[in-house]
């Protein structure tokens, strides 16, 4: 008697019970999910000039109420960061000057998404930069017996002056047909995802558009800096597929590296640089 080989139907974008997980190659996940294996096809970086940070918005209202929320009439005129989403940025100050180091803060510049949730960690982290740098300044100006009305003691970065500015090209990832519907339901997009970069499944965005307009994004601002140490305020799945795109890592595994709130990561052209992956896994 012949084998007959059992058809799995595609996974649905209805909405489901929560789902288990176990671990299973993305060869077997691209035959149960019917899903063909597709790599990104945006172009890889050229030798960069600026060096570039990355960080993830603090917590949002939308976080709290438990929602995807990537549609831009919403996301940039609701969803903004809870209280404890603006102490998160705050704190971020503090990782950032460590990362960025204290001698590079002039050259400093603040890119954000448009998202409300975005544009607003950007500017309650530019705004504890300035306290923490204003309050060491006035230390160093009391061990040194300086005037407190001397230039030195009310001395900040230049940084601090530009403010923010915001971009479309970092906003959140479209989620099509799951927008505004429960975060569990991004378990109906990143398996796919470690299929195929092309996929658009329940009219998501893939993560080749990602990874294109954050080209796009890098691109520009290398033309406009040189030198200069750029912060790229925006959302987990953007800045995740940024981290695994400048590395030249395959951007379908961005899934492993997950930011948390208000986290800060420098983003640099190898793979070294990316922190140890935690692996999706999905039954």
């Amino acid at each position: 008697m012949p084998h007959t080989r059992r058809h799995t139907p595609p996974l649905r974008c209805e909405a489901q019970g929560d789902p288990e997980y176990t671990l299973i190659s993305t060869g077997l996940l691209a035959e149960l999910l019917e899903c063909p294996k597709a790599a990104s096809g945006t172009p890889s970086l050229p030798p960069l000039h600026n060096r570039y940070f990355a960080l993830r918005h603090g917590q949002s209202e939308a976080n709290v109420e438990g929602v995807i929320s990537s549609l831009p009439s919403v996301g940039t005129t609701k969803h903004g960061l809870t209280p404890l989403g603006r102490i998160q940025a705050r704190r971020a100050a503090t990782s950032l000057i460590d990362a960025v180091g204290r001698e590079h803060l002039d050259n400093l510049y603040f890119y954000a998404s448009d998202f409300t949730r975005a544009w607003q960690t950007a500017e309650e982290t530019l705004a504890g930069v300035a306290n923490l740098m204003q309050f060491e300044n006035a230390l160093l100006c009391d061990v040194d017996g300086c005037r407190q009305d001397d230039a030195a003691a009310s001395e900040v970065p230049k940084c601090l002056s530009r403010g923010v500015k915001r971009t479309e090209l970092l906003r959140e990832r479209w989620f099509g047909e799951l927008d505004g519907t429960k975060l569990v339901n991004y378990n109906k997009v990143w398996p796919r995802d470690l299929v195929s970069a092309k996929h658009t499944n329940c009219g998501v965005e893939s993560v080749e558009s990602v990874a294109t307009r954050v080209r796009e994004f890098v691109l520009e601002t290398e033309a406009r800096h040189k030198g200069c140490s750029i912060v790229l305020v925006s959302h987990a799945d953007t800045l995740q597929i940024s981290q695994c795109y400048v590395a030249g890592v395959d951007c379908r595994t961005f899934s492993q590296y997950r930011f948390q709130n208000a986290e800060v990561r420098k983003l640099e052209q190898t793979a070294e640089s990316l922190p140890k992956p935690i692996p999706l896994s999905y039954l």
